[in-house]
């Protein structure tokens, strides 16, 4: 198939695009460059949509690539918003065979004791009320008669981006541990099962709503930090304050001082298989000597 992807340079986009292209798919990426084959504009989105046999939607403002001013917290909401309600009104004109979006595990909003899955209600929060606007925004898509899916994704680990490459300096030194107290819940997934997940999807031609891009197993922060702080053959135990963290980055650090306990329940069954279910064999294969 031609997959129009938007967001192909970033951190999932880029390996989303080498696992599509090993499967025999065609990538078509949508670039912020004017001179791009595919652009932003409305003339080449519609072209990009046109041409393409399915659209893998990941762009959206970085969540942590600056302090969240209320103008930061709109810019956030609107990148995710806007282009996903542009990209499904083109989608639902010219039909091609699915339309897969991005969302995060934020939707169910923070808890320590409530288990989350895909058919579990949307929080009330800042995060939660963008990922549901942001949901919101495919609609036109699946009225469309066009096949809609929706990964909402955890922290992902990989080497090359995400929370883990900036967690690993301190962790290499001998210096991590966990934010604030550690309880909070940690969803996560391997960059190369939520890679497998989208491929899952496009080539799943029964799977279409919420699905839940997180491994099996979530851990505490606290069991976090032991696993990775053994991938590295280092020590995790220099807890990192709240206060300090809430200090050093604003509002956004309450995204790493709280989580949720998300099972991939309709990932699961769909047919999908993760390769790494576990945090030590992810984190090992990732870090691991």
């Amino acid at each position: 198939m031609k997959v129009l992807l938007t967001g192909a340079s970033g951190f999932i986009g880029s390996r989303l695009t080498r696992r599509l292209q090993s499967a025999g798919h065609i990538v078509l990426p949508v670039s912020r460059r004017p001179d791009a084959t595919y652009n932003w504009s409305n003339q080449s989105l519609e072209k990009g949509v046109r041409d393409a046999d399915a659209v893998i939607h990941l762009a959206g403002e970085n969540l942590f690539g600056r302090r969240w001013s209320e103008q930061q917290k709109e810019k956030i909401r609107s990148s995710r918003t806007e282009t996903t309600s542009r990209l499904a009104a083109l989608i639902a004109a010219r039909k091609p065979a699915c339309f897969i979006s991005a969302s995060a595990v934020g939707y169910y909003g923070p808890s320590l004791t409530t288990p989350f899955h895909e058919t579990s209600p949307a929080g009330n929060d800042y995060l939660a009320t963008v990922c549901r606007d942001w949901e919101n925004a495919t609609a036109a898509a699946s009225k469309g008669d066009v096949r809609t899916a929706v990964v909402r994704t955890g922290v992902v680990l990989g080497k090359e981006g995400g929370a883990l490459a900036k967690m690993l300096p301190p962790f290499r030194l001998g210096l991590g541990g966990p934010l604030g107290d550690g309880r909070q819940w940690v969803s996560w997934i391997h960059i190369d099962d939520l890679t497998a997940l989208y491929l899952h999807l496009l080539e799943n031609s029964q799977a279409s709503g919420p699905f839940n891009g997180t491994a099996p197993k979530p851990v505490s922060m606290k069991e976090f930090a032991k696993s990775l702080g053994r991938a590295l053959h280092r020590p995790a135990i220099f807890p990192v304050p709240a206060p300090i963290l809430r200090l050093a980055l604003g509002e956004v650090a309450d995204i790493l001082l709280t989580g949720q306990n998300v099972e991939p329940r309709r990932t699961s069954e769909s047919g999908f298989q993760f390769q790494f279910r576990d945090i030590d064999s992810a984190l090992a294969n990732i870090v691991g000597r």
